[in-house]
């Protein structure tokens, strides 16, 4: 059984904080025969111990639920993360999707002039499935324009010799009724 005491040594009740300090309980463990305690004293007594079990396990929850909550931080953390991969990568599949895109318009713009060009000079629409075969014909086309662009220079020259010799001839003819009046 443990007993609690406290020194008096008839001392007064109120003392100073340092003679307060020298009087603190002394425990002294008796070897005497237990005495039964009365139900009220057990209840108490087991209640005491459930709680400071529950008072032990409550703080055994709170470290696994701080615990938990760093954990769960960390995978919100991981989640935002993942989040933002995710949009990056759609944003990105987007933009080359819409280039994909561009490009098949003007591929479809080009082979609708091809068609048209051909149109006109009744040729084979369906010759053109390859970038070879279109390399080809842009070089025969570029034949035709650099041939008429020749063509455009010396019919320009030949309007610029047509515009001098008209205005040369109307000079002669100016100076021949001055000189005859």
């Amino acid at each position: 059984m443990l007993r609690v005491e406290e020194r008096r040594n008839g001392r007064p009740p109120l003392l100073s904080k340092a003679a307060a300090d020298r009087t603190t309980p002394e425990i002294r463990y008796d070897i005497a025969p237990s005495v039964q305690l009365i139900a009220r004293d057990s209840f108490v007594a087991e209640t005491a111990s459930k709680i400071e079990q529950l008072q032990a396990t409550v703080r055994l929850m709170s470290r696994d639920m701080g615990q938990l909550a760093g954990k769960v931080a960390d995978l919100q953390a991981t989640a935002e993360q993942d989040l933002r991969w995710q949009t990056f990568q759609k944003g990105e599949k987007r933009s080359k999707e819409a280039k994909l895109d561009e490009l098949l318009r003007s591929c479809r713009d080009l082979k609708a002039r091809f068609d048209r060009i051909e149109a006109r000079t009744g040729g084979d629409f369906h010759a053109y499935n390859s970038f070879e075969a279109v390399s080809r014909k842009i070089s025969e086309l570029e034949t035709f324009r650099d041939e008429a662009r020749r063509i455009e220079r010396t019919l320009t020259l030949k309007a610029w010799l047509l515009c001098a010799a008209v205005g040369a001839a109307a000079l002669v003819i100016v100076l021949a009724n001055a000189m005859a009046h």
